[in-house]
C-alpha cells in the first residue's frame, strides 16, 4: 500500500536539509583558520629547528678544531659572522669567542666562552653557549 497523506510519509524536507548544511558550514568556518594557523606554526618550528642544527654544527666544528689542531688555533680564537647560502639562504650565523676566568673555568686551566647564534630574517632563532678548556 502506498501512503496517501503527508502525515504517513517519512524523511526530511528540502528546507530542513538546506538548514542543516548551512549550520554545518557556519560551524566549520573557525576550523579553516585553525588550519592556516597550524601551517604558520609548522613553518616557524622548521626555522627554529634549522637554526638549532646550524648552531650545533658550528659548535661541533669548533670543538673538533680544538681537539685536532689545538686550543691556540686561530679558528678557535676568532669571532666570525657568516651569511649562509644555498638551502640556508636568509640565515646568518655569528660566533663570539671571549676569554673566561673565575668559577666557570676549572682551576689552573685557560678557558674561552663560545656563543654561536643563528638569525633568520633578522630574528634570533637559536643560540648555543659553551666553554672550551685548555687542559
Amino acid at each position: 500500500m502506498c501512503p496517501n497523506n503527508a502525515a504517513e510519509q517519512r524523511g526530511f524536507t528540502l528546507i530542513e536539509l538546506i538548514a542543516v548544511i548551512i549550520i554545518i558550514a557556519i560551524a566549520a568556518v573557525p576550523l579553516f583558520s585553525l588550519f592556516s594557523q597550524a601551517g604558520r606554526s609548522l613553518l616557524a618550528d622548521e626555522k627554529i629547528q634549522t637554526a638549532a642544527q646550524l648552531a650545533q654544527a658550528r659548535a661541533e666544528q669548533l670543538m673538533a678544531v680544538r681537539r685536532n689542531r689545538g686550543y691556540a688555533d686561530p679558528e678557535v680564537s676568532a669571532n666570525l659572522t657568516e651569511t649562509l647560502a644555498g638551502n640556508y639562504a636568509g640565515y646568518t650565523r655569528s660566533t663570539t669567542i671571549v676569554p673566561v676566568a673565575g668559577p666557570a673555568c676549572p682551576g689552573g686551566a685557560v678557558c674561552k666562552q663560545v656563543a654561536v647564534r643563528v638569525d633568520e630574517g633578522g630574528q634570533a632563532r637559536a643560540e648555543i653557549t659553551f666553554v672550551l678548556v685548555n687542559y
